[in-house]
């Protein structure tokens, strides 16, 4: 299969997520695919129910925005140290799910990649999986990449 387009979320810089990333770069350089990286930061959209228009919390959201433009770049200069060239970084704010979907489907992706933890059902209850709303409402295949 020819890809055009990888979209590889960016999370936290952790062990799994630098595994993804790993094979979202792998898959990217074989292919000749460009890399989008996508960092969702979720924090201002969930925490809607307190958030006021002040001041302070305006610095809070421009504060999470800028930490969130900080990992994008760090994690560009760490691909582009391992020879790949084409990558775009994306820095969207809401629910992760939602934003991963929207990109996918404002970019043609062919492919998403996600590193993920096995949660069980329950977990899924009680946590949440942004990997399996992803699956579900994607346009295109998604890759989980486990431990």
């Amino acid at each position: 299969m020819e890809y055009k387009n990888i979209i590889c979320p960016i999370v936290d810089g952790s062990e799994l997520g630098d595994k993804g990333e790993a094979v979202a770069a792998y898959l990217s350089k074989i292919s000749g695919a460009k890399l989008i990286l996508l960092n969702v930061v979720e924090k201002w959209y969930r925490s809607a129910e307190v958030v006021t228009e002040s001041s302070e919390w305006q610095d809070i959201h421009k504060q999470w925005l800028n930490e969130g433009r900080e990992l994008l770049k760090k994690e560009e200069a760490k691909l582009k140290g391992r020879g790949i060239t084409n990558i775009e970084s994306v820095l969207s704010d809401g629910d992760a799910a939602h934003e991963i979907v929207a990109l996918a489907v404002e970019r043609s992706a062919d492919l998403i990649v996600m590193a993920t933890h096995r949660y069980s059902p329950a977990g899924k209850l009680f946590h949440g999986s942004v990997t399996d709303k992803v699956t579900r409402h994607a346009p295109c295949p998604v890759l989980w990449v486990f431990r």
